[in-house]
């Protein structure tokens, strides 16, 4: 079963608190967080941010929310108890956020400078920048919070204690978005690719070699993988559609129709529903697992 709730225009990012009571989407048309009750499924408030906002990241304690400012070059912290905003600049085209295991420390990735802001999440400051390859979009860190994966012209990982990029893994066409297994074995990197081109290169995370290639939807952009592990939802922008990979078997078991323009995709903390952000529609649709 699906169902949709009306943010606002140009929904980008999504994101669950950990206790699963909200979820912040970013309206990169407005300059606002959309605040949306997840009991009533209703947006029940609009947080303004910064000039376009586009990814979001709560911490694991859930008082903070982290929100990139695209075109402002910053990041918006939400406290969440009160909806009061701070900012901090970091480097320019901020795009892709990830809050560390532990709660330490938050990655932006720069996609106008080519680099990787570490905000230290204790104090609200950059503490320090990290280069990596052309055009970084996203970061994920593994499980044990001791990499990060960077999708740039290919992944770059890197070592968190360090700071430092300590290789690179070749995948598909105009790689997207990451997202680990709970366990952290595999990277799921979704390749928005061209014609015919459009898959998900699965990485087996110990090696960092690519063990499979999963053809999906047109233009995949996103991708997350339900709390147990089984499935991965990857939202296809141009064809409109979720993947479902089975992760066991590595094959596409069903395939979603959802509102037009899908980005982003998150699970709720228990896994029993997803929401995808549908760009161009002004919607994020609720797909209930099972569906």
């Amino acid at each position: 079963m699906t169902s949709t709730i009306r943010v606002g225009p140009n929904p980008v990012g999504v994101a669950f608190s950990p206790d699963g009571s909200k979820a912040y989407v970013t309206s990169h048309g407005s300059d606002t967080v959309s605040v949306v009750d997840v009991a009533s499924g209703t947006a029940s408030s609009a947080i303004p941010v910064g000039d376009a906002p586009t990814s979001v990241a709560f911490t694991p304690d859930g008082s903070k929310a982290y929100v990139t400012n695209q075109i402002s070059g910053t990041v918006s912290v939400v406290d969440v108890a009160s909806g009061t905003v701070s900012t901090i600049p970091v480097g320019d085209g901020a795009y892709g956020v990830a809050v560390s295991p532990d709660g330490s420390k938050a990655y932006v990735t720069n996609n106008r400078s080519d680099t990787v802001s570490v905000i230290k999440v204790l104090s609200g400051t950059l503490t320090s920048t990290i280069p990596v390859s052309a055009i970084p979009r996203n970061v994920a860190f593994t499980p044990d919070g001791l990499r990060a994966y960077v999708i740039s012209s290919g992944v770059d990982v890197i070592d968190v204690a360090s700071g430092t990029v300590i290789s690179t893994i070749s995948v598909g066409q105009n790689p997207f978005g990451v997202a680990f297994t709970p366990d952290g074995s595999k990277a799921y990197v979704t390749n928005f690719g061209s014609s015919g081109t459009h898959t998900v290169s699965v990485i087996d995370a110990a090696s960092g070699t690519v063990r499979s290639t999963i053809p999906v939807g047109s233009g995949p952009m996103k991708v997350a993988i339900t709390p147990d592990g089984s499935t991965a939802y990857v939202a296809n922008y141009l064809s409109h559609t979720v993947s479902a990979i089975d992760v066991a078997s590595g094959s596409v078991t069903s395939t979603i129709l959802v509102g037009l323009g899908p980005v982003d995709v998150a699970f709720t903390p228990g896994g029993s529903a997803a929401y995808v952000t549908s760009n161009t529609s002004g919607v994020v649709s609720v797909i209930r697992q099972g569906t």
